[in-house]
This record gives C-alpha cells, structure tokens and sequence, in this order.
C-alpha cells in the first residue's frame, strides 16, 4: 500500500445516529494509517439499506440477516467477543495504536 497507494474500492463505511463514523474493513484502514495515506471510503448513513445480495450476504451471521448498514454494524460487533461487544457496542475508536 505505501508504494502503490490506495488500491482497490473504498471502504464503507457507517454513519452512526450520533454521527461519528465507524468501518467494517479496520484492516485497510490500519494498512493506509501505517503507510500514511488516505482511506478511499464510501460512507453510508446507518438506516440506509444494504444494496444487493451481495452485500446482505457478505454481513449475514447466525445471529441474523441484515437490512441496512446499521444492521451490518450490529451483526459484525456481534461476531467480536462479549468484552469487545460491551465496552464498544458500536465499534472501536481506535483502529490502531501508533504509540501515542
């Protein structure tokens, strides 16, 4: 990534009710900080519906099927384990620790 850039799609990314952002790709967000570029995002709003099977499927978890991007949040949290879930409901802040 930091020889060639940003490659590939944006990354999507949800605008939560209280209006901060929050990924469902952290890694290539971690991989652009780290190689200091700029994220290539889409952003969508939380009760925006997901755009095709594709996506639906791609977010679907044994937990439930979803609609939106907000459903696509909530389902991936939920996947995380009990202590992730319960101190960030709506995602990590941090996307990587650059020692500060």
């Amino acid at each position: 990534m930091k020889a060639n850039g940003w490659v590939g799609e944006p990354i999507d990314v949800v605008r939560l009710p209280d209006g901060r952002l929050t990924t469902l790709d952290n890694t290539r967000v971690v991989a652009a900080r780290h190689a200091g570029i700029d994220v290539r995002a889409r952003v969508h709003e939380y009760d925006e519906p997901l755009p095709d099977a594709d996506q639906i499927e791609r977010f679907s978890t044994t937990r439930g099927t979803p609609s939106t991007w907000g459903d696509a949040v909530r389902l991936r949290i939920g996947k995380q384990s009990a202590s992730y879930r319960n101190r960030w409901p709506e995602g990590s802040p941090w996307t990587s620790w650059d020692g500060n």
